[in-house]
């Protein structure tokens, strides 16, 4: 598994999830709920990664350029 971008808020790892899933991409979001768990408010303090096998890697990295780009 890689990280393919990591997020500051769980909505947004999901919504990027969603896209790649949707493009036949499997995908998993880690450390989304860390702050639950150990009371952190500060999010700044921690990463949510969005990670993808390895060889889905790079048509997962296209695909989120390509939908950051249309924002």
């Amino acid at each position: 598994m890689k990280t393919v971008k990591k997020f500051t808020d769980s909505f947004s790892a999901n919504v990027a999830k969603g896209m790649l899933e949707s493009n036949g991409i499997k995908a998993a979001i880690l450390g989304e709920h860390i702050p639950l768990v150990t009371g952190v408010l500060n999010t700044d303090l921690l990463s949510i990664e969005l990670v993808v096998n390895d060889e889905d890697y790079s048509e997962a990295s296209r695909l989120l350029a390509a939908d950051s780009r249309a924002e």
